[in-house]
């Protein structure tokens, strides 16, 4: 079996789940937008502002967090089960973790986001579906 093949029969099994490509993407919007309030706040610190400013920069940076942290919760339950589902079906780690990569990649390159946002979320989920495959 080529390495193409299998990822075409690795990938059926994420076309069980439209919660999971909605994850992806929630998640890298919400990456963005932490990313975006971590400048915004080294901008407002080295411009002086007041200290009113900050408490909100601080503010809307708390709630950045809180929602990727929800959305990357919601996420890792997905990459988790799809993980165990490939480990239950004989898929060995390098291939899992390559499918769960390409198939999150192409989620958010299809939604037109950069590498720059797209990565650190791919690589969170290559650290699940890892962590999956060492607790068997």
């Amino acid at each position: 079996m080529t390495p193409r093949s299998a990822r075409t029969d690795y990938s059926r099994l994420f076309d069980r789940s439209t919660l999971f490509d909605r994850a992806v993407a929630a998640c890298a919007e919400s990456q963005r937008l932490v990313t975006r309030s971590a400048h915004t706040a080294e901008r407002v610190r080295a411009s002086h502002a007041t200290a009113a400013q900050l408490r909100r920069a601080a503010a809307r940076m708390r709630d950045a967090w809180a929602n990727a942290d929800e959305m990357h919760a919601v996420l890792r339950a997905e990459v988790e089960g799809m993980a165990r589902s490939m480990r239950d079906a004989g898929v060995d780690d390098l291939a899992a973790v390559a499918t769960v990569r390409v198939r999150i990649r192409f989620v958010l390159y299809d939604d037109g986001l950069t590498e720059q946002d797209a990565e650190p979320v791919v690589q969170r989920a290559s650290l699940w579906v890892e962590q999956v495959y060492a607790a068997a």
